[in-house]
C-alpha cells in the first residue's frame, strides 16, 4: 500500500496537468492543486538613458539604459558610500533612509554573523534638485540591517536578530537615543538572514517577517513565518506562517492589509515553483515546506525535500486551508520589495498599484533583474502584472553584463519613485514622470469658444469595453461640426475609427472595444472642426486622453 504522501503527491500532479478536464466538467476555473500564473500586460516600455549627476560621473558606467514607459526619466540619486542598499523609506521631514546593510563587506554574500558594521543611512536632498547632498551615517553598530520603518518619529529597524527603535532627538539626523525594541529573534547565518518589518500606523502593530533556515525542511514555528507586536513591543506572536522567505512587506494603502512577496524554494525544474504575491492574512498558511501554488504539493523525492515526510493529517488539513494567490510570477526571479505607490505625479493608473522588485532571474524562465507593476482591485481580484522598468541585465543569458540588482521601493511627497540596487553598483535611482509623448500628431486648435470637450473614458482601465463621452457646444455662429474619434496604439499607429461625421450641439458617448487589442496603452482623439455656412474653416479642436486595457 503506497504512503499517504505518495497518494498526495500523485493528486496533485494530476490535478496539475490535466486542469482542462475539471474545466470540461463545468468544475472552479482555478481548482485546488493547480497552478496558474498572473496575466502579463505591455506597459510600451522605451529606452531612456540614465541620466548620471555630475558628482557621480566616473562612478559607474557611461552609457546605460533602461527601459521605462513613456513619459518616464531615470537618474542616479545616491551612489557615494553604499553597499548594499536595501530597503528605503522618507521620514516626516522628507529625508530619504535607507538601510546599508553590506557597508562592512568585502563580498556580496559575506555574512555579518558576529560583527556589528550595518548602517542606516540618511541622504537629504536640501536643494531639492533630485539628487542627495551628503550621507549621513544615522545609526550604525548594526549586524545585517535590511529594512526600516518610522513611527511616531523614531525609526524601527529590523536586524538579524533583533528589532532596533532610534530616536533623534536634535533633528541633526544622527540618532543618538538607542534602544532594543523585540530581541531574541530567532536567527542563523544562512541561507535566510535578512529581516522585512513594516508598521500599520492605523492600528499600531508591527510585522516582521523571518525566512526558513533550510530550503525545505521541518522548522520551528517562528521561522518561515511573519511575526506580530504591538506599538510597545509586547503581544508577540505568530501571525501567518508557511512563508518560506517572504522578504517584501507593505500595507495596502485602501484596505490596510498586509501584503508580501516570497521566494520560493529550489526545484529541479528551473519554472518551479512560482514565486508569490499575496496579502498575509491573520492565522493564514502559505504552503512552506509542504506545498506552493495553490495547495500543489512539494516532490519531496528532490535533494533533501524528503526530510519531510510523512505527511500528517494536520499537515493535510494545513495545505488545504491555503487560500488561491492573489498573484504567481515567475520562478526565481526573487522578488524583492513590494510597495504600493500612494499618489504623486505618476499617471492615475498608478495609485494604489503595487510595485516589486526582483533581484535575480537566471534561473527561471524571467530573466528579471527589473521593478514591474502589479495592477490589482481592493477586494484582491483581477491581477495583472507588467514590466515597469527593465534594462539591468541588456542581454541574457550572458550574466557578466548584469550591471544591478533591484531590491528597495519607495516615493517621495511628488510621487517620485526611488529604486535600490544593493550589488554590482551599488546606488539609489530616482525615477519621474514628466509627460507622455506618443506618435500621435497634435494639429494647434483654433478654438470659437469652448467648441468641445472630451472626458475621460469609463471604466480606466478596461476590459474589454469601456465608454467615451464628448460634448459639442453651440459657437454662437451658423455652422456644421464635422467630428472624429480616433483610437491610437502609442506610436501614433491608427486603430479604430468610432466617429466620422457632422454633429449637430449636444452630448454624445461611445463605446469601444478592444477584444481584439492586447492588453497595454492607448489613445483617443476627438478632433471637431467647425465651418461656416460658408463653407469656410472658422476653427477647430483636439484633444488626447489615455486609455489603459488590462484584460
Amino acid at each position: 500500500m503506497e504512503s499517504n504522501s505518495v497518494h498526495i503527491l500523485k493528486k496533485a500532479i494530476v490535478l496539475l496537468i490535466f486542469p482542462v478536464l475539471l474545466f470540461a466538467q463545468g468544475e472552479d476555473p482555478y481548482p485546488p492543486g493547480t497552478i496558474q500564473m498572473t496575466p502579463e500586460i505591455d506597459l510600451n516600455l522605451e529606452p531612456v538613458p540614465l541620466i548620471v549627476p555630475e558628482k557621480f560621473l566616473g562612478m559607474i558606467p557611461e552609457g546605460l539604459t533602461l527601459n521605462l514607459p513613456l513619459g518616464f526619466s531615470v537618474k542616479v540619486f545616491a551612489i557615494t558610500g553604499l553597499r548594499g542598499p536595501r530597503m528605503m523609506v522618507f521620514n516626516k521631514d522628507g529625508v530619504l533612509h535607507v538601510a546599508n546593510m553590506k557597508a562592512g563587506t568585502a563580498d556580496e554574500f559575506e555574512p555579518h554573523a558576529n560583527d556589528f558594521t550595518s548602517q542606516i543611512v540618511a541622504l537629504p536632498d536640501r536643494d531639492n534638485d533630485g539628487v542627495t547632498d551628503t550621507v549621513i551615517i544615522a545609526a550604525d553598530s548594526l549586524r545585517w540591517a535590511n529594512s526600516l520603518a518610522f513611527y511616531k518619529g523614531d525609526m524601527y529597524v529590523a536586524d538579524v536578530h533583533q528589532i532596533v527603535k532610534f530616536s533623534d532627538a536634535d533633528g541633526d539626523l544622527v540618532y543618538e537615543e538607542r534602544e532594543v525594541f523585540v530581541d531574541n529573534i530567532p536567527e542563523k547565518d544562512e541561507p535566510h538572514m535578512t529581516r522585512t518589518i513594516a508598521v500599520n500606523d492605523s492600528t499600531g502593530h508591527f510585522y516582521l517577517s523571518i525566512g526558513s533556515f533550510c530550503d525545505v525542511c521541518r522548522d520551528e514555528p517562528e521561522h518561515a513565518a511573519v511575526l506580530q507586536f504591538n506599538a510597545d513591543g509586547t503581544g508577540r506572536r505568530v501571525f501567518a506562517s508557511g512563508l518560506r522567505n517572504a522578504i517584501g512587506l507593505d500595507i495596502h494603502p485602501l484596505t490596510g492589509e498586509l501584503w508580501a512577496t516570497n521566494n520560493g524554494h529550489t526545484e529541479a525544474v528551473d519554472s518551479l515553483p512560482p514565486e508569490w504575491i499575496d496579502i498575509v492574512r491573520d492565522g493564514s498558511f502559505y504552503g512552506w515546506p509542504l506545498a506552493y501554488g495553490y495547495q500543489v504539493y512539494i516532490n519531496f523525492e528532490i535533494r533533501g525535500h524528503w526530510r519531510v515526510p510523512p505527511i500528517t493529517s494536520e499537515d493535510s488539513m494545513l495545505v488545504e486551508s491555503m487560500k488561491r494567490p492573489v498573484a504567481l510570477v515567475d520562478a526565481h526571479v526573487a522578488p524583492m520589495d513590494i510597495y504600493f505607490y500612494p499618489s504623486g505625479n505618476f499617471p492615475p493608473e498608478y495609485i494604489n498599484t503595487a510595485f516589486v522588485a526582483y533581484r535575480a532571474g537566471f534561473r527561471g524562465p524571467d530573466p528579471g533583474h527589473k521593478v514591474v507593476a502589479l495592477f490589482v482591485d481592493p477586494d484582491s481580484s483581477n491581477a495583472k502584472v507588467g514590466d515597469f522598468m527593465t534594462g539591468f541585465w541588456p542581454n541574457p543569458p550572458d550574466q557578466s553584463n548584469i550591471w544591478g540588482k533591484p531590491v528597495g521601493l519607495t516615493s517621495d511627497s511628488l510621487g517620485n519613485l526611488y529604486v535600490s540596487s544593493d550589488w554590482i553598483n551599488n546606488l539609489i535611482l530616482r525615477v519621474e514622470y514628466k509627460e507622455e509623448t506618443t506618435g500621435i500628431i497634435e494639429e494647434e486648435s483654433a478654438l470659437l469658444p469652448l467648441s468641445a470637450t472630451l472626458e475621460q473614458n469609463y471604466p480606466n482601465p478596461f476590459n474589454p469595453t469601456t465608454t467615451i463621452r464628448y460634448t459639442i457646444r453651440n459657437t454662437g455662429t451658423s455652422a456644421i461640426m464635422f467630428t472624429q474619434l480616433k483610437v491610437y496604439d502609442v506610436l501614433g499607429r491608427e486603430l479604430a475609427t468610432l466617429v466620422n461625421e457632422k454633429k449637430p450641439v449636444g452630448n454624445y458617448e461611445v463605446e469601444f472595444d478592444g477584444s481584439d487589442l492586447p492588453s497595454g496603452i492607448y489613445y483617443y482623439r476627438l478632433s471637431v472642426s467647425v465651418w461656416s455656412s460658408q463653407d469656410e474653416q472658422a476653427g477647430n479642436f483636439s484633444e488626447t486622453k489615455k486609455l489603459v486595457l488590462l484584460k
